[in-house]
């Protein structure tokens, strides 16, 4: 009878020293949802120095950790940005609290969006960045064949003499106006704008009509043929940097009276008063 009386006795006062030594933890959180950059707020207590806080994705892999010192009254708490160091999945997380020998967790959703979501749960739509890097490059590559393309007249022309000679006229950017390869019917130097028919009759009252076939060297029924290779052969006789006595007034009479004598109709007109010449 003794032994039962000192066992109920020694009941009785070990089960308040226990619990006066009981490690006690809790444990909260502000919301059920979240969605990625919210600020998820943590807080609870503690009767130990110490308590470990982590949150565990759906798979059950850590995406967060985090060591906490408790205050002087035993509380503590801390802020987790959800999403951040990459939570790729939405679903039900769960932030564990650990203290001692106690451990607590409390569940939540995370919405991580469609932005983030893995390869996988978007396949269809899903462009990988190879893809991307052989788009470019196939891009880069059409691009530059189009280029070569239009450029093609330039980039195989053959370097002619005239190339590698310095003349006055390269500066003054006339190799537009003069140069040629002698094959289309080209006004070699400037051109002033075509000569009314009108003009003809003035400059014959005038007395200052020009006789252009003359100019040309040729006679009044020389063939459109003959007129064409006669002023093919003038121009290359005094191409300003060809013929470095030439000048540009020579080479503009030349100019003019092929202007005149290459359209019929122009030609027509002058004939009329050449005749009286």
């Amino acid at each position: 009878m003794k032994n039962v009386y000192f066992v109920f006795l020694f009941l009785i006062l070990i089960f308040p020293v226990t619990n006066t030594f009981a490690d006690e933890l809790t444990l909260n959180i502000d919301k059920t949802i979240y969605e990625k950059s919210d600020f998820i707020s943590v807080w609870g207590s503690t009767e130990l120095n110490s308590v470990f806080i982590s949150v565990k994705d759906p798979d059950g892999n850590n995406v967060w950790n985090e060591s906490l010192n408790p205050d002087e009254k035993n509380k503590f708490s801390t802020l987790i940005i959800a999403g951040i160091g990459g939570w790729q999945k939405s679903g039900n997380y769960l932030l564990v609290a650990e203290s001692g020998d106690s451990i607590l967790s409390v569940k939540f959703f995370y919405d991580s969006g469609a932005q983030v979501n893995p390869p996988s749960a978007i396949s269809d739509y899903y462009i990988t960045p190879q893809d991307l890097y052989t788009t470019f490059a196939i891009a880069i590559i059409i691009v530059a064949g189009i280029f070569i393309y239009l450029a093609r007249h330039i980039i195989l022309r053959k370097k002619t003499s005239y190339d590698d000679v310095i003349l006055d006229s390269k500066k003054d950017r006339d190799y537009e106006k003069y140069h040629s390869e002698w094959s289309e019917e080209e006004i070699f130097g400037s051109r002033k704008s075509p000569t009314e028919a009108k003009e003809f009759r003035e400059m014959y009252n005038d007395n200052s009509l020009p006789n252009y076939y003359l100019v040309l060297g040729l006679t009044n029924d020389s063939s459109a043929l003959e007129i064409k290779n006669q002023y093919r052969k003038l121009a290359k006789q005094y191409h300003p940097d060809r013929n470095k006595g030439s000048s540009e007034e020579k080479m503009a009479e030349i100019n003019k009276a092929y202007e005149i004598l290459s359209d019929k109709k122009l030609k027509t007109e002058y004939d009329k008063f050449c005749k009286l010449l």
